[in-house]
Formats: structure tokens, C-alpha cells, sequence
């Protein structure tokens, strides 16, 4: 392993910008990840230095903890610190700008430390941006933990209302676009990157037939985003207002029209729920099993009550950190209510 690691290394500094199809930044979220999963990181990184890509690591780290970190990564790419021209005035990480200042070539990925390309995704979304100026494939969980499945069953219902895929962790532009745009100041309370990009006029294309690969990460990972995602929908009046009536209209259909009718509005949000998620599964089938569309009326009842837990940190002034997010869900007004 230290052999291949060290021939890898020597390969990086040798290739040129012209050898490279690509350039791939990863954001490292977080910055207290274990040793074994950094190498994890690391195995998957060399695989993308072979196959001909740039590879740069930005990591938010302490000095202490970012030298740590450096004893693994800088074997397989340039591990690099995340410095005050990377973040916005509102010191949160700006994805853009970072990728962009720190990537080599024309074409820029940017993906947090849980994406896995394969080398025909980055061949595919390569392709894509000879013709678009930014690109934004749709990502998949496997494994399926039953949290994973929840998520699932977003990415199906949302899936099923429009293409464009939704809380992405992985999105493609060309460093030339950022030239040609307007500002991207206009999309600086945007979170998500895409959303940016397009608000500043840049020609985003949704490749929803173009699939790559997110693990689920860990139980309380997920537990800890439900707040974090869920207060992103503040931005959409129309769609907060949805999730925020769903329990209290089910107990007030409930005490004054009895069980009966509070079964019939649940069954209409639970068959809703899953009608579009089998739809959205259409043309995805290989990528999201079936029982996914049975977790979508789980993760609807699960964003009605994170919508409240949300509130409640805004309240207290407990808001997490925009910077810590990972890939928080897409700030857009074209947002239907009933879906993410």
C-alpha cells in the first residue's frame, strides 16, 4: 500500500494540467473523521489520480487536526486548508469560488467526502460540460440502512415532480462560465451551488440519467441534518407551510371528524407520496429498489415534525452553521410544496 501510494504521489507531480481531463475537489465536512475512513478516502481518491483527474482535498480542519489529516491524504492529492478567500462575507464555505481557486483544470467536480464516481460517471459528466456550463448528476445511496431508504424515498418523490435532482452532494462546472457570469453575489444566501449558478445566469443542466454513488454515513449523522435540511424550506413560505400543517390538520380532522376521516387525508398524503415516488423511480429502477417508494410516506412525516425541530433551534438561536451543512436541500421558488 505505502509502494502504490508512493508511486501515485510521484505521478501527481509529474502530470501536467494538459494530462488531466478534470479537476475533483472534495469539501471535508468533517474535520474529526476517524483515521479508517480517511484511508477509505484515500483508496477512492488514488483510483480518480489514475484515471487521469486532478485531485484536490479542501479541509476545513485545525492546524492540528488538518496536519493529521495531511499524513494520509497528500499521497493522493493536494490537500490543501481552507483559507478566508474561500468563504463568503457570511463565513460559510463557499463551494464555487473554493473549487474553482483551488482546481487545475477547465472542468471542475465538486463532491463531499461521501460521493464515490465511477470512472464512466466522470467520463459522462466530462462530456456534459462541453456542452453545458454546469452540471449536476443525480446521486444514489447504497447501501439502504432504513435511514439511508428515508432519504431514498426523497430523492424518488422529488425525482417524480421534476428532474432535477434534489439535496445533490456532487455537481460539475466549467471554470470559464464563472467569467462569463453576471455576479455570483446574487445567489450568496443560496446554499446550494447549482442554485447559485443559476441565479447568476448560468446554464445549469440536470443529468438525472447521470448516476453516482453516495454512502449513507452513520445513524447519528443523519439524525443531526434533520434540523439543518429542514430549515432550508424557510426560504420556500408555500413549502414550509405544507410540512408545518400536516400534524396539526390530521388532529383536527381527527377530533372533529372522527379516525375515519383523519385515515382518509393520511391515506391520500401516503398513496401521494408513493405514486410519485414510483414515478420518479422510473428510468432510476437499477439505482433505487423498489421498497424505496415505501420509505417516501416515512420521510414526508419525517420532515413534518423536522420542519418544528428546525423552528425551535431558530428560536434558541441554535442554528447550525451554514459552513457544516453537507449539501443542504435547494433553495428555489419553482419548489412544488408537496415535494423536495
Amino acid at each position: 500500500m505505502a509502494r502504490a501510494s508512493l508511486w501515485i504521489a510521484i505521478a501527481m507531480r509529474t502530470r501536467t494540467t494538459r494530462d488531466c481531463r478534470c479537476s475533483y475537489v472534495v469539501i471535508v465536512e468533517n474535520a474529526a473523521t476517524p483515521t479508517r475512513d480517511l484511508r477509505e478516502l484515500a483508496s477512492y481518491l488514488s483510483t480518480l489520480t489514475v484515471s487521469g483527474c486532478d485531485v484536490a482535498v479542501l479541509d476545513p480542519s485545525t492546524k492540528m487536526v488538518f496536519e493529521l489529516n495531511s499524513r494520509t491524504l497528500r499521497w493522493v492529492a493536494r490537500h490543501i486548508p481552507v483559507r478566508a478567500e474561500h468563504r463568503s462575507p457570511a463565513g460559510s464555505l463557499d463551494r464555487v469560488r473554493a473549487a474553482c481557486a483551488v482546481a487545475l483544470c477547465e472542468k471542475v467536480m465538486v463532491a463531499t467526502e461521501d460521493v464515490r464516481y465511477t470512472p464512466e460517471a466522470i467520463a459522462q459528466m466530462c462530456d456534459l460540460l462541453e456542452l453545458h456550463e454546469a452540471v449536476e448528476p443525480q446521486d444514489y445511496l447504497d447501501p439502504l440502512p432504513w435511514w439511508g431508504s428515508i432519504e431514498a424515498g426523497r430523492i424518488l418523490v422529488h425525482r417524480g415532480i421534476e428532474p432535477q435532482p434534489d439535496h445533490g452532494a456532487t455537481f460539475g462546472f466549467r471554470r470559464s462560465a464563472l467569467r462569463n457570469l453576471r455576479t455570483l453575489s446574487i445567489g450568496e444566501m443560496i446554499d446550494d451551488p447549482t442554485a447559485r449558478l443559476a441565479a447568476a445566469g448560468a446554464d445549469v443542466f440536470a443529468a438525472s440519467d447521470v448516476f453516482v454513488r453516495r454512502e449513507p454515513g452513520a445513524l447519528d449523522d443523519w439524525i443531526e441534518q434533520r434540523p439543518r435540511a429542514a430549515r432550508f424550506d424557510f426560504a420556500l413560505p408555500i413549502k414550509s407551510l405544507f410540512f408545518f400543517s400536516l400534524v396539526p390538520l390530521l388532529l383536527l380532522l381527527g377530533t372533529l371528524g372522527g379516525p375515519r376521516l383523519a385515515g382518509i387525508y393520511a391515506g391520500m398524503i401516503v398513496f401521494s407520496s408513493m405514486g410519485l415516488a414510483l414515478r420518479g423511480r422510473s428510468g432510476a429502477s437499477p439505482y433505487f429498489p423498489l421498497r424505496a417508494c415505501l420509505y417516501a410516506p416515512l420521510w414526508v412525516l419525517e420532515r413534518s415534525i423536522s420542519v418544528y425541530w428546525a423552528l425551535f433551534r431558530k428560536l434558541r438561536g441554535a442554528e447550525s452553521d451554514p459552513a457544516r451543512a453537507v449539501m443542504p436541500d435547494r433553495a428555489r421558488g419553482t419548489r412544488v410544496a408537496s415535494g423536495e
